[in-house]
Formats: C-alpha cells, sequence, structure tokens
C-alpha cells in the first residue's frame, strides 16, 4: 500500500509525468536513428558474449592444463586465442563505429534544438539570457545525445553479461548463483536512496554550468568597459567565487557518492569472498575441478559486476532527465507563425512598384500586466515618408519598433503592413521579409566587410555590396583599407569606430532591398553633414522605400513627413512647437 500511495503522490506531484515526457522526448532521438544505434548495440553485445566465452574457455584451459582433460589442451589454447582475438578487433570496430555514430547523433541533436530555439518566439526567449540559451543548446544537447548513445546499447550488454553469467552459474550450481547475488537487495535499495539526491546534485551542477557560462560571455563581451572602469579585481572575485561555487557542489556531490560507493562496495567485498569460500569449499570436496572453481569466481564477479552496473546506469538517466527537461523548457515556448510567408512575399514584390505602409490602430501594450507602455496608439508610415518617433529612453520608442516587426505583439488594437494596392497582413514573423532593421548598438559579425553584407544577401556580387557601401557613405574608408571589402570586421567590429560601424550597418540594411527600412538610433554616432547624405541617399536608392526612424536629433526631423512623440503612455503626433518643446525638455 505504501508503493502505492507513493507513486499517486508523484503522480499528483507531476513527477511520473514529467519524467515520462522527458523519456518520450528522448525516444523520439532514439526512433530516428534506430539502424545506426542497432548496429551499436549488436557490436555491444557481440563483445559481451565474447566476454562470457573467454571465462567458460578458460575453465577449459586450466582443467586442461591441470589434468583433468589434457588431450583436449591445444584446441582449448586455440580457442582461448582466438576468442581474445576476436574480442580486440570488435572492440576496435565498435570503438570507430561509436565515434562515427556519436559524431553524427550528437551534431544533429544539437543541429535540431539550435534551429527550434531560433524559430521560438522572440517575447517568450527574451526572458532567458544569451548564456544560458548557449550552455542548453551546447552542454544539455550534448548530455541527451550522449546518453541516447550509450545508455540503451549499455542497458542491453550489462543484460547479457548478467544474463549469460546467471544461466551458466545456475546450471552448475544453483547455490553459487544465490550467493552471488546477495547484495543485489542492497545494492537495489541504496541507488533507490541515492537517486533523488543525484537529481538535486545534477540539477545544482547545470545551473552552476549555465551561469558561468553566462558571466564568461558577459565578460568577454563587456571587457573594454571592464577595462575602463577598473573593474578587473571585482570580476576576478565574482569568476573566483562561480569556481568555489563550483567545487563545494562537486565534493558534496562526490561526498555523498563514495559514501553510496563506499556501502555497496563494502557489501560486493563480502558477497565476493561468500563466492570465494563457497567455491574453494566445493573444490576441496572434490565436487569440482580447479577451471570449474575459476570460472564460478569469474562468473560471481561477472554477475556483480553486472548488476552493479545496471543500478549504475541511474545516475546517467537522471543526468539525461534534467538536461532534457531543461531543453524542453526551451523548445516548448510558443514557435514564429509563418503562415502567412506567401502573402509577405507577394506585398514585398509589389512594394518595388509601390512601397509598402506600416500602420498602427488603436493599439495597447504592456510587458507585464498593467505595466502599460502606452494606451490606444495609433501611427501611420507611407511609402516615400520617413517618419519619426521621438520620446524620453524607455517610454517606448524600441518597443515600438520590436511590435512592428512582429517581435511582440499588442495586447489589444492591430498593426498592418500592406501595398496601397489593397494587400495586407498583420504584423507577424512573416513579414519581417519586408524589413531592413538597424538596431541600436553594435551589430557587425566576426568575418570580412563582404561576409557581413552577403548575411543578408547571400548571392551579392562585389558591385553590389559595393553600391550598398556608397549609399550609406561607408565606401569612402573601405576603399581606402588594404583589402576592401575583404577586410577582416573582427569580433564586434572592434578596429573601426562607432560611426563607420553605423554606416556598414546601413549598408548591409541597404543591400537587402526591403521596401521598409528601420533606423534604431542608427545615425546617433555620424556628424550631422553625413547623416542627412546617408537618409538622402537612403530614399534616393528606393523611391518607394518607407523609412522610420528613432531618433533625437532636429537634424533627422526636418527630413521626416511626421514625427511622433512617445511617452506619458501614449502616442502622438506633434508639430513643430512639439518637437521644440521636445528638445528644449530633453
Amino acid at each position: 500500500m505504501s508503493d502505492i500511495r507513493r507513486i499517486i503522490r508523484r503522480i499528483k506531484e507531476g513527477r511520473l509525468k514529467q519524467l515520462i515526457a522527458e523519456l518520450l522526448w528522448m525516444y523520439a532521438y532514439v526512433r530516428k536513428y534506430w539502424l545506426l544505434i542497432g548496429v551499436y548495440v549488436l557490436l555491444g553485445a557481440s563483445g559481451s558474449v565474447l566476454a562470457l566465452g573467454t571465462s567458460m574457455v578458460s575453465r577449459d584451459l586450466v582443467d586442461a592444463v591441470t589434468g583433468v582433460n589434457s588431450l583436449e589442451i591445444v584446441g582449448v589454447a586455440a580457442t582461448y586465442v582466438g576468442v581474445g582475438v576476436a574480442q580486440i578487433f570488435i572492440n576496435a570496430v565498435k570503438s570507430r563505429l561509436s565515434l562515427k555514430v556519436r559524431l553524427k547523433v550528437t551534431n544533429e541533436i544539437r543541429a535540431d534544438i539550435y534551429e527550434q530555439v531560433l524559430r521560438t518566439n522572440w517575447e517568450s526567449l527574451a526572458k532567458y539570457r544569451s548564456g544560458d540559451l548557449l550552455y542548453r543548446v551546447n552542454g544539455d544537447a550534448g548530455m541527451v545525445a550522449n546518453t541516447i548513445l550509450t545508455f540503451l546499447p549499455n542497458v542491453v550488454t550489462t543484460l547479457i553479461s548478467f544474463g549469460g553469467a546467471f544461466i551458466v552459474v545456475m546450471q552448475n550450481d544453483p547455490w553459487m548463483a544465490l550467493i552471488a547475488l546477495m547484495g543485489a537487495p542492497i545494492s537495489f535499495l541504496t541507488s533507490r536512496y541515492s537517486a533523488k539526491r543525484m537529481r538535486d546534485f545534477q540539477r545544482d551542477n547545470q545551473n552552476v554550468a549555465s551561469d558561468r557560462t553566462v558571466f564568461d560571455q558577459e565578460t568577454f563581451q563587456n571587457l573594454q568597459f571592464i577595462k575602463a572602469f577598473g573593474m578587473l579585481d571585482r570580476v576576478t572575485e565574482k569568476f573566483h567565487r562561480i569556481q568555489q561555487e563550483t567545487v563545494d557542489i562537486a565534493l558534496k556531490q562526490n561526498k555523498f557518492q563514495q559514501t553510496m560507493t563506499i556501502a555497496t562496495s563494502l557489501v560486493g567485498q563480502a558477497v565476493g569472498y561468500a563466492c570465494y569460500g563457497f567455491a574453494a569449499f566445493r573444490l576441496w570436496q572434490g565436487q569440482i575441478s580447479y577451471g570449474t572453481m575459476t570460472m564460478f569466481v569469474s562468473m560471481a564477479g561477472s554477475l556483480r559486476g553486472s548488476f552493479s552496473s545496471i543500478l549504475n546506469l541511474m545516475p546517467q538517466v537522471i543526468r539525461a532527465g534534467i538536461s532534457a527537461e531543461r531543453i524542453m523548457e526551451i523548445t516548448g515556448l510558443p514557435r514564429d507563425s509563418m503562415e502567412n510567408q506567401e502573402e509577405a512575399e507577394e506585398i514585398k514584390r509589389r512594394g518595388k512598384e509601390e512601397g509598402v505602409y506600416v500602420h498602427m490602430d488603436s493599439v495597447d501594450f504592456a510587458y507585464e500586466e498593467e505595466k502599460w507602455i502606452y494606451r490606444d496608439a495609433d501611427f501611420r508610415a507611407e511609402p516615400r515618408e520617413i517618419v519619426a518617433l521621438i520620446g524620453p529612453s524607455g517610454q517606448g520608442k524600441t518597443t515600438t519598433l520590436n511590435l512592428i516587426l512582429g517581435l511582440y505583439h499588442p495586447q489589444k488594437g492591430e498593426i498592418t503592413i500592406g501595398n496601397p494596392s489593397g494587400m495586407e497582413l498583420p504584423a507577424s514573423s512573416a513579414t519581417r521579409c519586408m524589413f531592413s532593421y538597424i538596431p541600436q548598438g553594435n551589430t557587425m559579425f566576426s568575418g570580412t566587410i563582404a561576409d557581413n553584407m552577403r548575411m543578408v544577401k547571400p548571392d551579392a556580387t562585389d558591385e553590389e555590396i559595393r553600391s550598398a557601401l556608397e549609399a550609406a557613405c561607408a565606401w569612402e574608408f573601405v576603399e581606402k583599407l588594404d583589402h576592401g571589402i575583404d577586410t577582416e570586421v573582427r569580433e564586434r567590429g572592434t578596429r573601426f569606430s562607432e560611426g563607420q560601424k553605423q554606416r556598414l550597418s546601413i549598408a548591409r540594411a541597404l543591400l537587402a532591398d526591403a521596401p521598409v527600412m528601420i533606423l534604431d538610433e542608427a545615425t546617433s554616432a555620424l556628424d550631422v553633414a553625413t547623416e542627412r547624405r546617408v537618409l538622402r541617399r537612403i530614399i534616393k536608392k528606393e523611391p518607394h522605400r518607407t523609412v522610420i526612424v528613432a531618433a533625437h536629433r532636429p537634424s533627422v526631423f526636418s527630413m521626416c513627413s511626421r514625427v511622433y512623440k512617445i511617452g506619458e503612455g501614449r502616442v502622438s503626433e506633434v508639430d513643430e512647437e512639439g518637437i521644440r518643446q521636445f528638445l528644449d525638455e530633453f
């Protein structure tokens, strides 16, 4: 009754349901690679069978040497050598195949999870730190892949070793088999006790590993800032603190594991002595030969070892379960919807001839309940227009751009993107193909200038890249570089000034040739004259283009068709007087 109540309690707590969900999630990958894993299992099984054969052949060899059946010594010796050589070759093939299978399955699982994360809804994914996501995609995915590849083969080979040894010993002496398994109940009970503790330890380990990845990533990304503020000692101190936390958890886990190992080892040692003593007693009474005694001792050890191996698989399952749970948490988030992809592409195609508009109608948006950015907001950006968003920092300019891009979704109202001729769609993942976006901050990637440009248009020619650079006023410094567009950008574009990086980002957006361009403070590092030249060239390059600019500088406003002010929970169109008031205030 107590076991039934325990199972019912776990079902109520959701733990059993969660465990089943984790196993089913991993089974989906097992099923996908069943043939490769099956071959790997067969090789492992053959190794176990040969190991059992070695124990049995060793009995005959000892008996032959001691004179029990000396006439068969040549044949037995040849068999013994043959089995040993076969094991060497099978282990070599198994190792080679294991590496191939492991690399293929691990890479494909990671790629699958990586793609799922990339296609996850941004609003849901933004709650997670990038370093944490990185660890889940690499560390957790690697743990799951390793378990998928090793758990089933290990179970099969262990069961073969256990079952084969048990059958052989039972056929020769049932009492020896029972003595060899005397420690099984104790090992089973200790494994049940340790399972929960190991799960807790593993969760702590992976959380700390995730935090360490986050810290390392943020440190190297912000190293210039850290050096500028003389924060090296504080950062180093925090690094040592995280290291110590890792050590403390590892030592606690090791202490617990060693305690359990000592307990089970003492039991195993006692059982081993009992088996050896019983076999020696049978030999002393003349009931068995030396060879049979050798086989009994070997098989008894195989029985104990196989049973312990089965129990030792539990920590591996626990680790994989925790990793699967962490990955499922991410992959279970809502996905980007691409159901209107074809219609969006058609609107983009028509945009070359007539442009694309962006409309917000009566939109309410809040990141959290009752913490509204604004209510009942209206906004219009039409083809051939430059429309500006102004307002204090943190009041919703970037949020508005994210709403237009379909990265966030309003609680009320609608945002539509369409052609003046009539086709329109609500803002979503599908409509992003109509936008070229230059966000705040640095968006340059490692590689050459040409590599960065071709990220938005892989088949772009050198002439097309040069044209985009010229339109963004970037060619004037790129052509002076020793390697031109083949110059290395370096990580985060560290070899270029902020103004140069902004112009390169604008050039990349122009190369995408989308009907709507969004600039989020993307010209803040340019001088006024260059800024005006860039904006004019953007319009000149594509007359039907719609340009939306989030900015603070008055040089931009004079070129705009309309200016919207965001602040105090609302969006309102302002005239020149409203712009002057804003500039006076900020």
